[in-house]
C-alpha cells in the first residue's frame, strides 16, 4: 500500500478530481437494465438484520439501537380535532449509530495519512456538520447486478474459521466452482458464515471471538481488476480480524480510501445463498438505499436481492 511521491493512488482522479462516488460510477443505466434479466424466480431477499437492542452483533462503543415511543394510546394529542377522541397515533423515535448492525460505509468513513478517497482533506470533517466531502449522501441509492460467493459452501464447512484470511485465489476458486462470471460494475457479496456462527454461539450463551474471517490485502487486487462497484459481507468489517499485515483497517484503506469502493457490513446472506443454490444461479439484482443524511460517515441499510 506504500505510495511513492507523485504516484497516482488507486482510483484517485479516475472520474475527475471532484468525484465523491468512487466505484459506483462503474454502474451504468444499461448495466442496471441488464441486471434485471438476472431475475429467475422473482424471490426477494432482505439482507438487513433486525434493528433491536439485543440479539444482534453490536460493538459496545456504538451503543445498542433504541426505539423510543414518541406518542402512544396514552396520549390525548388529537382531542381538539373532529373525532380526535376516538383516534390515536403511535410514533417512534429511533436512536442508532450510523455504523450499527447492517450498514454501509461512506467514502469518508476512514482516512489515511490525512486524506479521504480522491485526496480530499480529512481535516474538513466537523463534529456537528460531519463530512464536507464524501458523505453518505454523495453515494446515493443504487441498483446493480450482484454476485454472491459462498465460501463456506465451496469449502464444505458451515463457516470459515475465525481469523481466516480470504485471498484472491479463494475468490477465484469459488467463482469458478459456482460457474459465475464477475463483470465490471457488479457488486460482490462474500459469505463467510460469521453471522451463522455468531447466532449459534450467542444462543448457547458463549462469548463470540473477536477474530473473524474476512478479506485480506491479497483479495483487493481481485476487486480492483474486476472493477467491482461495491463489496458486502456477513462479517463486521469486510476484512479479516486480526487485521492483515498487522495494519489497522488495512483493507478499508485499500478499498474505501485508495479505491473508492463502498462497503456493506453485517449482511444476512445465508437465506440468499440457499435460495440461489436452489435456483441454480449465483447472480442477482441488488438494490441498496442508504439514508441520505448530509455529511454522515455511513448509514443503516436493508439491501434487497432479487433472484
Amino acid at each position: 500500500m506504500e505510495q511513492q511521491s507523485g504516484t497516482a493512488i488507486g482510483n484517485w482522479g479516475r472520474w475527475g478530481d471532484e468525484d465523491e462516488r468512487g466505484t459506483l460510477n462503474l454502474i451504468e443505466p444499461k448495466g442496471v437494465a441488464a441486471a434485471a434479466h438476472e431475475v429467475r424466480t422473482g424471490q426477494a431477499y432482505a439482507l438487513g438484520l433486525p434493528i433491536q437492542r439485543e440479539g444482534a452483533p453490536i460493538f459496545d462503543y456504538r451503543g445498542a439501537p433504541q426505539r423510543l415511543t414518541l406518542t402512544s394510546q396514552t396520549d390525548n394529542m388529537f382531542d381538539d380535532f373532529p373525532g380526535g377522541k376516538e383516534v390515536g397515533a403511535n410514533e417512534d423515535v429511533l436512536v442508532i449509530a450510523s455504523h450499527s448492525i447492517t450498514h454501509m460505509d461512506a467514502l469518508c468513513h476512514v482516512q489515511h495519512r490525512g486524506k479521504f478517497y480522491n485526496g480530499f482533506d480529512a481535516s474538513t470533517f466537523r463534529t456537528h456538520t460531519g463530512a464536507e466531502r464524501c458523505g453518505i449522501e454523495k453515494l446515493g441509492a443504487f441498483a446493480t447486478r450482484a454476485v454472491l460467493l459462498d465460501l463456506p459452501r465451496h469449502q464444505g464447512v458451515e463457516f470459515l474459521e475465525p481469523g481466516a484470511t480470504i485471498t484472491r485465489a479463494d475468490l477465484e476458486g469459488c467463482a469458478e466452482a459456482q460457474g459465475v462470471e464477475v463483470r465490471p460494475g457488479d457488486a460482490l457479496l462474500v459469505r463467510t458464515g460469521h453471522l451463522d456462527n455468531w447466532r449459534t454461539e450467542t444462543s448457547a450463551g458463549r462469548e463470540v471471538s473477536f477474530a473473524q474471517a474476512g478479506l485480506g490485502l491479497d483479495a483487493v487486487s481481485y476487486i480492483r481488476d474486476h472493477d467491482i462497484s461495491a463489496v458486502g459481507a456477513d462479517n463486521s468489517a469486510i476484512e479479516v480480524i486480526p487485521f492483515d499485515a498487522e495494519t489497522f483497517l488495512a483493507v478499508h484503506i485499500a478499498l474505501l480510501v485508495e479505491s473508492g469502493v463502498p462497503l456493506m457490513e453485517h449482511l444476512w446472506l445465508s437465506d440468499l445463498a440457499a435460495g440461489m443454490a436452489e435456483a441454480g444461479t449465483w447472480s442477482c439484482l441488488l438494490t441498496v438505499t442508504p439514508l441520505p443524511v448530509t455529511g454522515a460517515t455511513g448509514s443503516p441499510i436493508n439491501p434487497v436481492a432479487i433472484v
